[in-house]
Parts: structure tokens; sequence; C-alpha cells
């Protein structure tokens, strides 16, 4: 988790985030830590740009080709820090995902797979976990990340084959077994989405003391439970029960906007039943054991004309027992929109597509410094919506609100920490009307850079002799 002095000193954030890396040559964590500073005063920028001359820029193109440095080991400090932090709070949620980076405009780079569409595309993908405080939604940092090229499955493989080759889905299993067991008295629930409906992955949480909470896709055998001694064990299938279990409350849902669907505030209505999950027949499970588990339904009855119906089957190792958990599951499968930020940034404020490396490898290596990179625009977003009331100067130093006040022809008087921010986003295209929401970490961004940028020249003017 950073504060404000990151955000002013990138050679400290820097030397803080990076320095601990072991690499087998101090030489080459120092420049780590040098790379890491300069592309975070500009993320979007090609390196030769971000390094500012060609021997810098030789030296990081040359870091980046080191076969002995991996992309494990440069995360690693992050991935401690982050997890030293996740052992501290009474409740945290590791929000996984996996996202494609297409590099089809790139056809030099090597080592790549499969991507996009039909696969057609040239790239790689990057599954990321990111640990969230469950009373705060406080993000916390990357618990976990791992790069990984698709393989094609062989023709004709039949289910035995497939069954004793590795699988891709198992880098959900590995995730959660690199990330370890929950300190006593601290409970980390993994959450994820369709791509998690994986019953060794939920066995493999169990085993590490770990809760999920997951969407559902499998329309699994199940114990049905409506009736309070069931004959035989009568078996039944997840969505059908699930879809027979009766609303027990409503509220209104904002749904985010998310590819052609705009964003929309629709009412939902609720329900949940603790469900016993029968082990796959013919899938994969490390123990043919049933699953105590609870399935949470939340639908949309009367969706607008024209509008797909919203609605989420999730299932829970966390019980529910009252109509507050059953919200809060919900709430927690709902903040899974943080990572999808996180790769938005990683794309868009990082440019990791349309970066030119010789290879993945190298790639994946600069993954490992972008990362870091990518949250801490996002924490910018996050220290400008806290704390609104506090002054200024308590959020940044005298001199920046300094620099805010006269770029904006502000008086003197002093700024809240909401007027401040609200200002700085202004200059990286915020419009601040009363209808807009607060500003994102786009314009903050911008808006920041801009504030740098004057105050080192503020700084060099000072360094000036009079003349």
């Amino acid at each position: 988790m950073m504060n404000e002095e990151d955000l002013q000193e990138p050679e400290e954030w820097a030397s803080k985030t990076f320095g601990p890396a072991e690499l087998g040559d101090q030489r080459r964590t120092d420049r780590l830590v040098t790379m890491a500073a300069a592309i975070a005063l500009d993320p979007a920028a090609c390196l030769p740009t971000a390094m500012r001359n060609w021997s810098d820029t030789r030296a990081s193109y040359r870091f980046l080709d080191t076969p002995e440095v991996t992309h494990a080991q440069i995360m690693m400090p992050h991935w401690m820090s982050t997890r030293q932090l996740a052992a501290q709070r009474p409740c945290v949620l590791l929000v996984a995902d996996t996202t494609e980076i297409n590099l089809s405009a790139h056809q030099t780079t090597e080592g790549v797979g499969p991507v996009g569409q039909g696969l057609r595309g040239r790239g790689f993908y990057v599954h990321t976990l990111l640990a969230l405080d469950a009373s705060t939604k406080q993000m916390l940092g990357c618990a976990y990340q791992e790069p990984f090229v698709r393989q094609r499955a062989p023709k004709g493989e039949t289910r035995a084959q497939r069954r004793k080759r590795a699988r891709e889905s198992q880098i959900w299993e590995r995730s959660a077994q690199q990330i370890g067991a929950a300190p006593t008295e601290v409970h980390w629930v993994h959450v994820g989405d369709r791509a998690a409906d994986i019953y060794t992955f939920w066995q493999t949480c169990q085993q590490l003391g770990c809760d999920f909470v997951v969407r559902a896709t499998q329309d699994r055998g199940v114990v049905a439970q409506e009736h309070e001694e069931p004959v035989d064990h009568e078996m039944d299938h997840l969505r059908q029960l699930a879809r027979r279990l009766p609303a027990q409350a409503g509220r209104l849902q904002h749904v985010r906007a998310e590819h052609e669907r705009k964003a929309r505030d629709a009412w939902v209505q609720i329900s949940w039943s603790a469900i016993p999950i029968q082990p796959p027949v013919n899938g994969a499970s490390l123990e043919p054991t049933e699953l105590e588990a609870w399935v949470i339904r939340a639908w949309e009855p009367e969706p607008p004309a024209g509008v797909e119906p919203l609605e989420w089957l999730l299932v829970s190792s966390v019980p529910v027992t009252s109509l507050e958990q059953a919200w809060e599951r919900v709430e927690w499968y709902s903040w899974r929109w943080m990572l999808e930020d996180f790769h938005h940034v990683l794309k868009t404020g990082c440019q990791i597509e349309n970066r030119q490396l010789r290879s993945v490898e190298a790639l994946w290596r600069l993954l490992g410094i972008l990362t870091p990179t990518a949250l801490r625009l996002l924490c910018l977003r996050e220290i400008a919506q806290s704390a609104p009331e506090t002054p200024a100067t308590a959020v940044v130093s005298h001199e920046v609100v300094q620099v805010v006040t006269r770029l904006a022809k502000r008086p003197e008087a002093p700024l809240s920490a909401h007027e401040l921010w609200r200002t700085i986003a202004s200059f990286g295209g915020y419009l601040n009307r009363k209808s807009d929401g607060p500003p994102g970490w786009k314009t903050l961004w911008r808006g920041w850079l801009y504030v740098q940028a004057v105050l080192e020249g503020v700084h060099l003017a000072a360094s000036f002799p009079p003349s």
C-alpha cells in the first residue's frame, strides 16, 4: 500500500519497491531501481523517452534481455510487502483474473502465443491477484502474478490424455498455493469470475485454510436441501436449485459499464441456500469428496426493454446465514471491477501492448516493473477520494499546494484535499461540473504529471544564480 510521499518522490518509491530485489548482482538491482524511477515519471512513455539518454536506454534494454533475471524476482519484494499487509487485516479479498496482452502489431517479438478472438492474434496472458481490505475496499497491492503463453491443445486428444497433461486452468490453484495459507486469526477469501469455477481450485483453497467466492458457470451436481429430511439424498443441479429459491429481499444495485453495456442502476432480488456440491464425475478433483458451500443468486426480475437481465450465481465457502451476509458476498464479487481497472491502467496508462521488445521474456521483466507502477496510478485515485476535508498541506507538500494555487489562479486561502485533487484533475481534463462524479485515475495522473513538471521547473529556476 502506498502513501502520498510515494507519489511525490519517484526515486524513493522505486528504491522502496524494487530495492530489496535479489537479482544475483547489486548492479542489476541498481539498474532496476533507476529504470523504475524513470518510468514512474511518465508510465506511458517508451523506454528511450523515459530514460532520456542513449547510455541509460541501452543499459535498460540490456537489463530486460538478461536471462538470469526473472519476472518473479523483480516482483518478489512487492508480493512480500502486500502479503505482509494482508496478514495484518482481519479479512482480505484476493481478487484474481486473467487478461490478454495482444502484441499482434509487433511481428518481431519472439516466444509469443495465440490470443484474441479465434486465437488468431499474437501475445501472452497475465494472471493477477490483487489484495483488498474487505472492510474498507482499500487496495493493498499485488499478492501474486504469473504471465504465460497459451499452448494449443493437441489435435485428437482424448479425455484421459487431457487429464494427464498440465492444463491452463491449473493456474488458479497454483496461484493460491504460491500465496499460501492465511495466518492465524486472519481470513483470506479468493474471489473469481466464471474462469474460477474449478473444483480442484476450491479444494486447494480449503486445504490452505482459505475461502472462496466464485461466479458459477458449471451446472454441478448438488444434494437438494429443500426438505428438512431429504429422501435418499435426492440429487439436483446447481442452476435449477438456485433458480427455484424464492426471493428473500431486493435493492438497487449499480451495474458498471462493460464492453457494449452502459452503466445503470438495476433492481436486484436475492436468495441463498446451503448446498453440498458433489465432486465432478468425469472431471478433476483432488479428493472425491463433496464440498460444503452456499449458493447466492442475485437477479433482475424486470430489466428495461431490450436489456439483458442481470443474474449472478455465486458459490461461496464463506457461510451465508443472513440477508446482510448474502449482500456482502455479492458486494465482494462486484469489487472485481478494481482488477479490471488495473488491467485498463496496465494497457493504457502503461502502454504494455505497445512496447516493442525482442522476446516475450523481456516483456515479462518489464511487466514486473509496470505492475507496481500501474497500482501507483490507481493509488492516486484512492488518495484523492479519501479524507476530503483534510487540509491539502496534510496530504502533499506546501510547495505542491503553492504550485497548484498559482496554476489555477486561486487565492492563497487554505485548500481542502477535496479542492486540491479536483483542481489537479482539472489540469488533466476533468471538467468538475456539478453532475460529474469524482475524477478518475487518467485525469488525476495527467494533472499530477503537469504539476510535477512545473515543480521541477521551479526547482531548476531556483538553482540558477541571479542574472
